[in-house]
């Protein structure tokens, strides 16, 4: 479970690349894995909200499976 400040970071970061897109700051970009034009960015740090990993649906859920992947392995090896 997220807890509430991790989901208000994600609002914040969510929030800051509509506004970058929208100023022209920020330009959409096609999944960097697969190259599917219908991308959602992804941040791996919400402390840089415009430092965004560009996925498509399937990509951003396999990534996403990859960092549980990473944390379930770091702590079964302490």
């Amino acid at each position: 479970m997220k807890s509430k400040l991790s989901g208000w970071q994600s609002l914040k970061a969510h929030n800051a690349v509509a506004r970058a897109i929208k100023k022209g700051d920020l330009e959409k970009q096609p999944c960097c894995r697969c190259g599917n034009e219908k991308s959602i960015a992804h941040h791996e740090d919400y402390d840089k909200p415009l430092d965004v990993m560009w996925l498509c649906t399937p990509c951003h859920k396999q990534r996403h499976k990859e960092l549980k992947e990473t944390i379930w392995a770091k702590k079964t090896l302490n």
